[in-house]
């Protein structure tokens, strides 16, 4: 079934003192676009976060947010610089001789040298973080897909009954078009008395123009290949696949057949259904613009 390219979804997951929240937006594009915007930690994970995405969504302009609370993990962890400790303690050994100072070194004491000890960064697993990353988006995704399913429902039942008016717009046609055809025929007919006057009319002439007249005014083709658009558009609309794209050729066929059968009408009643034919056809093709 058909999916609207317009939704939003959002994903958290949380354990071991992380917590992520990631949000996925996303909007009507002719090809999918992704905007990620990653912590400076994380940013070695795009390449995957994007894939993520590309399995979920053909179409669309996606913007992704991710926000991560590690505010209960050490980024830093402390390190002692070990042989410039035994350095320090060396040199007060060797000052506590040379001044005949009693008692032992304390740690203390060595604990007031802060040049012995050191910070270093806490070293990211990746695997970890892409665990947790990866279960926030998903979250996301499933719910952005939700929503994109509703949508695209609403837009399906809106097709259907336009679908359904221009079927009845069509069945107008065929029943005016024998009618057109004679009157067509008619006013030719008269058309060459009024131009002959006295003289006989040359039946066989007569009969060779009308031929030409049904054939430019013939509008069967027509209605034959908008009837058969208008039957594959029904059964895209249930199709397992992205349809969007060729929702939209379909759209321009039939109008271009509908065009052809506004140049070839010569009735005005049947010009005024082409408008009408045209004019859904014109909302159809603003909804089908957000149909992925």
């Amino acid at each position: 079934m058909i999916k609207s390219m317009t939704g939003y979804g959002r994903g958290e997951w949380q354990g071991e003192g992380r917590r992520v929240e990631v949000e996925v937006k996303s909007f009507n594009h002719r090809y999918l676009d992704i905007s990620l915007r990653l912590p400076r930690r994380l940013a070695s994970l795009e390449s995957q976060v994007r894939n993520c995405i590309k399995q979920h969504l053909s179409r669309g302009r996606v913007e992704f947010f991710v926000q991560v609370d590690n505010s209960s993990l050490p980024e830093q962890k402390l390190e002692l610089d070990v042989a410039l400790a035994k350095d320090l303690h060396s040199a007060l050994k060797s000052l506590k001789e040379v001044l005949e100072i009693p008692g032992e070194i304390r740690i203390e004491t060595m604990a007031n040298f802060k040049d012995i000890f050191g910070h270093k960064e806490v070293e990211i697993d990746l695997e970890k973080e892409w665990t947790f990353l990866q279960g926030a988006l998903e979250g996301a995704l499933n719910g952005l897909e939700k929503m994109r399913s509703q949508e695209g429902l609403t837009l399906r039942g809106d097709f259907l009954c336009r679908l359904q008016t221009i079927e009845e717009m069509i069945g107008t046609i065929e029943g005016k078009a024998p009618g057109v055809l004679r009157a067509s025929h008619d006013r030719l007919a008269e058309r060459v008395r009024e131009l002959s006057g006295a003289l006989s009319i040359d039946e066989g002439r007569l009969a060779q123009e009308v031929a030409y007249l049904a054939e430019r005014s013939d509008i069967t083709e027509e209605l034959v290949r908008i009837r058969s658009h208008l039957n594959q558009f029904r059964e895209m609309l249930d199709h397992p696949e992205p349809m969007g794209r060729k929702l939209e050729f379909l759209l321009q066929e039939i109008n271009r057949e509908a065009n052809t059968i506004g140049s070839k009408a010569s009735d005005a009643g049947m010009a005024q259904v082409i408008v009408g034919v045209k004019s859904e056809l014109e909302k159809m093709r603003e909804q089908v613009q957000n149909v992925e």
